[in-house]
């Protein structure tokens, strides 16, 4: 082949690149580089054409030869932002630090580090280096997210609200800012404001189904409500599972507001069945996971732990079944001076399950995996002595809180029975954990397992749980709180008859909107409005013989 006919056969795979035929760029381009394995426009142009088909390892490949001749800012990121891509991490923080070396001023290079740096769990660096991108670029609005994204992961709400703020600023359109605005907004007691930026959304797009949902969650929807009158109009041909998911629980509630209850019921479980049939949960399955937990603990509640290392928080676990008031506790307990209020940590179940569900180890060396493995993730979450970890289903780890933790506090709710799967069946929980709640058999079901396994804690370590009745405590909270606040063992401070004025604390659970108003009594008596709907439910717990 001849220097012209070469020429001439690049710039027919450099057009057939420009048309996005990528398959044949590849095919062709191999063939020639046996002429030329040097030449750079055909290595960058197979690169690029085996990252646009996902062929990662390929254009490692291809990029890997040209910076053997060619080391430039731009090769250097490419090739980091493809180690990325095959969790290469090493090579890739490598390659973006080579990049900013030869530029320091590139600012998308300082993002993908940030990317990296956040798949490795190296969460400060990660922060750092997306701000570094902003500052050397404003509006690499990428970036921007990526911050706003990560602070948000991090709880730091207000910091992640002031990134969104500015993505407005460079970009008053961008829905996407608009709708995280909202969610955050949400999750600070901001409700009005989050309002108006749903709205603002779905001005421009009646098929955003998360934003539908969000306001729908946190508005007593009325006869003429604009965003439910829009609602009620959507079709759902041609979307997804997922958005019919959203859409249907959306209309439960608001017909539920609207005291249609009938039709409440019928969006209810065609969200309900949706669900179900996507899900692989097993009724039967978690009842071996309660049979072997108890026996696991018959063998072993008698063992006495010794823990050489002292921890200098003292955890404050608040369980019982989703729905039966913990959120409640824990705002009145963060108020006070000494108690910080982490909310929902997965930190424990995630332990439990790498050290007792999947692996066989004895029972001293669990114990102490547990403990040091959760004091590391805690000691990191405030300056407080005492951290609340508000996990509801935590209630099936009380054992291992006991051995792992003698020094913890452990609070749990008890709540009706009918109230809380109730609760629990009406609202579209993101959580596959809560798959327990997809039919009225199976959360009644749940709630026997929850019941009896509660029966056998308290048989095992009675002296260690401090027990709370819901009803009992909000008929009369004050001397309820007080008496909670002695038996932590610390002094009662005036602000918590006040908790509900700390609307800056931020609330992620579904309980969000009730627990920043006054305590309402006799709402244990609601799901009684709807008796003649559940059925099932009344039914499988009388079966159980749970009373409520």
């Amino acid at each position: 082949m001849n220097s012209n006919s070469f020429i001439e056969n690049k710039k027919i795979i450099i057009s057939l690149f420009k048309e996005k035929k990528f398959t044949k760029v590849i095919k062709l381009g191999k063939k020639l580089l046996k002429k030329d394995t040097k030449d750079f426009d055909l290595l960058y142009i197979l690169g690029l054409s085996s990252i646009n088909l996902q062929n990662y390892i390929e254009a490692e490949n291809f990029f890997k030869k040209i910076l053997v001749f060619k080391k430039t800012d731009e090769i250097f990121y490419i090739y980091g932002n493809i180690n990325s891509k095959l969790k290469n991490y090493k090579s890739a923080i490598n390659s973006f630090n080579e990049a900013i070396r030869l530029n320091p001023k590139f600012s998308e290079a300082y993002n993908s580090l940030g990317n990296v740096k956040k798949f490795i769990n190296h969460i400060d660096d990660a922060i750092k280096n997306y701000k570094k991108a902003i500052s050397i670029k404003k509006n690499n609005i990428i970036a921007q997210f990526n911050l706003a994204v990560i602070l948000r992961e991090q709880r730091k709400y207000f910091e992640s609200k002031v990134v969104y703020e500015n993505i407005l600023e460079l970009d008053s359109s961008n829905l996407t800012a608009k709708h995280d605005l909202g969610a955050i907004n949400t999750i600070l007691g901001n409700f009005k404001s989050a309002r108006k930026y749903y709205i603002d959304v779905l001005k421009e797009d009646n098929k955003n189904f998360k934003s539908f949902k969000n306001y729908i969650e946190i508005t007593k929807i009325e006869e003429k409500d604009e965003i439910f009158l829009k609602l009620e109009k959507v079709s759902t041909d041609n979307i997804t599972d997922k958005q019919k998911v959203d859409i249907y629980y959306s209309l439960s509630k608001g017909y539920f507001d609207l005291n249609k209850n009938k039709l409440g019921f019928e969006y209810l479980e065609k969200a309900k069945n949706i669900k179900k049939q996507n899900s692989n949960f097993s009724i039967k399955s978690e009842n071996k996971i309660f049979k072997n937990l108890k026996n696991y603990f018959e063998n072993n509640y008698l063992k006495e732990i010794k823990h050489p290392t002292k921890i200098n928080k003292t955890p404050i676990f608040i369980v019982g079944m989703p729905r039966s008031g913990t959120t409640l506790i824990e705002r009145i307990l963060s108020s006070h001076s000494k108690i910080y209020g982490a909310g929902e940590l997965i930190f424990l179940p995630q332990i439990v399950d790498k050290n007792y569900l999947k692996n066989n180890k004895n029972f001293d060396e669990t114990i102490s995996k547990i403990r040091s493995q959760y004091s590391e993730q805690i000691v990191k979450l405030s300056n407080n002595n005492y951290i609340i970890d508000k996990l509801p289903l935590n209630f099936k780890w009380i054992g291992f809180i006991i051995k792992a933790f003698p020094e913890a506090k452990i609070i749990h709710l008890e709540r009706n029975a009918m109230a809380v799967c109730w609760s629990n069946y009406k609202i579209n929980f993101r959580d596959s954990g809560m798959e327990i709640a997809l039919s009225q058999k199976d959360i009644a079901e749940y709630y026997t397992l929850y019941d009896d396994l509660m029966k056998f804690w308290y048989e095992k370590f009675n002296a260690k749980i401090i027990n709370i009745n819901y009803e009992k405590f909000v008929s009369n909270y004050e001397k309820e709180a007080k008496n909670l606040i002695d038996k932590l063992s610390l002094n009662w401070e005036e602000n918590l008859k006040n908790y509900n004025k700390n609307n800056d604390q931020p609330v992620e659970t579904s309980s969000l909107h009730q627990v920043r108003g006054k305590i309402i009594k006799n709402t244990s008596e609601q799901w009684k409005i709807y008796k003649n709907f559940l059925t099932e439910m009344q039914d499988t717990l009388k079966v159980n013989k749970i009373h409520f």
